[in-house]
């Protein structure tokens, strides 16, 4: 049979990853009420997917660096759709941390392998396919959660999960017939750069401006639905905000990864970065609840632009035997960095209030970016860094 093309299946099976893995959200209350959970339990199924993501991320993803990347990308799907069905078969509070974390660390091991594969495949539309990435992936996390509400309609709460698993399954055999030329190239035998390549200015670089970049997901992930009620806004006006902070990147990623393939990663980021930290900054003063989600949208207009830039950063600063471990290295910093936003900011809006705390990001946003450019910047001119 003729391979399949990689923009097909690729895509597809990220997003189906990304909606089993965001639909939990739309039916943890239920999940919870059914199994009658604590709050506690339902923190540590929370956060099991996103540990566990880590751990796909860093420890997984490399082993598309050693020609496994179309196995890899198929071993992910077979494991995500045994934690989906997992968390349906599951009335454990130990049954659903554990199907949580299996279904995290298959999507951490999946993305970046499928960003080395697609950037090994044509890397001189590195930025663009990796925007494409973005936007597919964060249409997963946002449509998934009304896929699993809607489906739960016409069956349980188990049912959506039972629906993705079969389709995680199905989608495999179609990754599996990736042309072998897709596959990730096998490293060069004797020593290789990977040792050291955390070393090298342009791939610390992305890994720290990714850092910068994701870090006020953390925050809002703690504060915005409790900034949201303080101003008035109801749970539906609140929700459709957070759904509506997605669309520019499912729209506009690719755009701002074509940008930053046409005129350089060092002219696309500055202006990028500093419409980020200046609409968080202006968060700080807002009071409606309506001008809040308006600026939002153009706040993740700037990070449409910017996150696709960094991470074909990542793809010119490595080589194709290191690639994947580079981009679960920057995911994984991501997370760290949101992670230590989410567990200040609460704290610090309610001791200190709106201006401060977002003030406060902006600065941690401004100061961590700058680092990354600088170090970006200065990079030698023998690095694969296109600066023109």
């Amino acid at each position: 049979m003729r391979p399949m093309p990689i923009s097909r299946f690729v895509p597809i099976s990220l997003f189906v990853q990304a909606a089993s893995v965001g639909m939990v959200f739309a039916l943890l209350h239920e999940v919870q009420d059914e199994n009658n959970l604590s709050t506690a339990s339902i923190g540590l199924i929370s956060s099991a997917g996103l540990l566990a993501a880590v751990v796909g991320q860093v420890g997984l993803a490399p082993l598309a660096d050693r020609g496994k990347g179309r196995e890899l990308m198929v071993g992910a799907m077979v494991v995500g759709s045994l934690g989906a069905v997992g968390f349906a078969l599951g009335d454990d509070v130990w049954q659903l941390v554990a199907a949580r974390a299996i279904s995290g660390a298959a999507l951490g091991a999946f993305d970046p392998a499928a960003q080395a594969l697609v950037t090994t495949r044509d890397p001189d539309r590195a930025g663009e396919l990796l925007g494409k990435l973005i936007g597919v992936r964060t249409a997963g996390f946002l449509i998934g959660p009304g896929l699993g509400a809607v489906v739960a309609e016409f069956g349980n709460n188990d049912t959506p999960f039972f629906v993705t698993g079969v389709l995680l399954l199905a989608l495999a055999p179609g990754l599996a017939r990736i042309a072998p030329t897709a596959a990730m190239p096998v490293p060069p035998s004797g020593p290789t750069s990977r040792t050291t390549m955390f070393r090298r200015r342009p791939t610390l670089a992305a890994i720290i401006l990714t850092a910068a970049l994701v870090m006020p997901v953390g925050l809002y992930d703690a504060i915005w639905a409790i900034l949201m009620d303080d101003r008035g806004a109801s749970t539906l006006f609140t929700g459709l905000t957070l759904s509506l902070y997605g669309v520019p990147f499912i729209l506009l990623a690719p755009f701002g990864g074509k940008l930053a393939d046409r005129h350089g990663t060092l002219r696309t980021l500055p202006l990028a970065i500093l419409g980020v930290i200046g609409v968080t900054v202006l968060y700080g003063a807002l009071e409606t609840p309506g001008v809040l989600m308006s600026f939002a949208m153009v706040e993740a207009t700037f990070n449409a632009v910017a996150l696709p830039a960094t991470q074909a950063a990542m793809a010119r600063a490595t080589e194709e035997h290191e690639r994947a471990l580079g981009f679960g290295v920057a995911a994984a910093a991501g997370q760290v960095s949101a992670g230590i936003a989410a567990l200040i900011a609460a704290p610090v809006y309610a001791a200190q209030g709106q201006f401060f705390v977002f003030t406060l990001l902006a600065a941690a946003v401004a100061v961590v970016a700058a680092g990354g450019y600088v170090l970006l910047r200065t990079a030698s001119t023998t690095t694969t860094i296109r600066a023109d």
